[in-house]
């Protein structure tokens, strides 16, 4: 399941649950190291192309090639369009204070 998946440590116990405290912190102040950025980009990509069912085809292939050369370069990376809309699907889904998720595949992104 999905929480099995999650990268953050949350500070819950085996008695308390803490997922209701909206305890955010503060924003980084030095940028991610790209090894991070890579590690992201690549479960990113993986997620997409399996959702999209073309998990390990010449265009997963092609454009994990294109990001890996783009973070390596300038420490970042461009999402397409359709990545972008999947991104925003997957962060409303994944969303666990949100009582409408259960709409999240409905969403609709409108690019300016």
């Amino acid at each position: 399941t999905l929480h099995f998946k999650g990268k953050e440590i949350l500070s819950c116990s085996k008695s308390t649950c803490m997922s209701s405290v909206m305890n955010f912190g503060t924003a980084p102040v030095e940028a991610r190291k790209s090894e991070v950025v890579l590690e992201h980009a690549k479960d990113f990509l993986d997620q997409y192309f399996t959702s999209i069912k073309r998990s390990s085809s010449a265009a997963h292939e092609a454009r994990w090639k294109q990001v890996r050369q783009s973070i390596e370069s300038t420490g970042h990376y461009q999402l397409t369009e359709t990545e972008l809309i999947y991104g925003a699907k997957l962060a409303w889904r994944n969303s666990s204070r949100c009582i409408g998720r259960i709409q999240w595949s409905k969403l609709q992104v409108k690019l300016c």
